[in-house]
């Protein structure tokens, strides 16, 4: 009997571990994402109050092509992924992209020492309530959507981003 236990116990754990690395089995993954956030869906409009002053409308940003990047000081791959985003932004800022970070789960203090740190320079919007961050499905952080020109979703990323992750992320959407 206890070798019945035992070996159901190693199949439960077995599917799990497998259910797992299928989910999650990249560093940063495409999300499974749900019918709700497919490719092609409007994203959901928020505005949120900027860091800088003044606040950050998406509805605002239609003819662009929108990285939206939901991030936290306290989260080690954002560390990792703050210097790619910021050598991204200063390379497309040009090319009628526009980058936004939304730092969820965070302190206000916390969220400028960061930004100082790693010489963040694109718009940054605190989403204290965590409110965006529910609307659209975080499943953690750091995780980047990449909304086309007309504010369809074209690509939803988790995970830290590399430079050849962005730059492909990008000139998809701006085809």
């Amino acid at each position: 009997m206890r070798k019945v236990a035992v070996c159901a116990a190693l199949v439960v754990l077995a599917g799990t571990a497998l259910l797992a690395w299928g989910v999650l089995g990249g560093r940063g993954v495409a999300a499974a994402e749900p019918t709700a956030l497919r490719s092609g869906r409007m994203a959901t409009d928020f505005t949120l109050e900027l860091y800088s002053g003044g606040t950050f409308h998406l509805a605002e940003q239609r003819g662009k092509v929108v990285l939206v990047n939901f991030w936290a000081s306290w989260c080690p791959p954002c560390k990792e992924e703050a210097p790619v985003l910021e050598r991204a932004w200063q390379a497309y800022q040009d090319q009628a992209v526009v980058f936004v970070g939304v730092d969820v789960w965070d302190t206000q203090t916390d969220a400028r020492a960061f930004m100082e740190e790693y010489g963040i320079t694109y718009p940054n919007v605190i989403d204290s309530s965590g409110e965006v961050a529910i609307e659209y499905g975080l499943t953690g952080v750091p995780e980047t959507w990449v909304l086309g020109r007309e504010g369809r979703l074209v690509r939803r990323w988790v995970g830290a981003l590399n430079d050849q992750q962005i730059a492909a992320f990008l000139e998809e959407a701006l085809r």
